[in-house]
């Protein structure tokens, strides 16, 4: 078995989290107002500036509607996104 950095982990996690929510359309500020937490744990959250505790996992997951291994898996990318989502297009 391989041993994972826990930081290293952290961060894909993190960026996987801000992925997700880009994903879905949710700035910082809706995703925060959804979660009930501020919008500097956001940010510290997506940053992997603090861990998240198992409870935090789910109610993330259930905000973002998947699953919560979902959340280990690897982002697209790791580079930082600045600025607001894009909004959906109109059909």
């Amino acid at each position: 078995m391989q041993a994972s950095d826990p930081e290293a982990v952290a961060r894909r996690v993190g960026r996987r989290i801000a992925e997700l929510r880009r994903k879905r359309g949710l700035t910082q500020e809706a995703f925060a107002e959804v979660l009930d937490v501020s919008v500097q744990y956001v940010r510290r959250v997506e940053y992997a500036q603090t861990n998240l505790t198992i409870p935090a996992l789910v109610r993330v997951a259930n905000a973002l509607a998947c699953r919560v291994t979902t959340l280990f898996t690897a982002p697209k990318t790791m580079a930082v996104k600045v600025g607001r989502p894009r909004k959906p297009k109109a059909r």
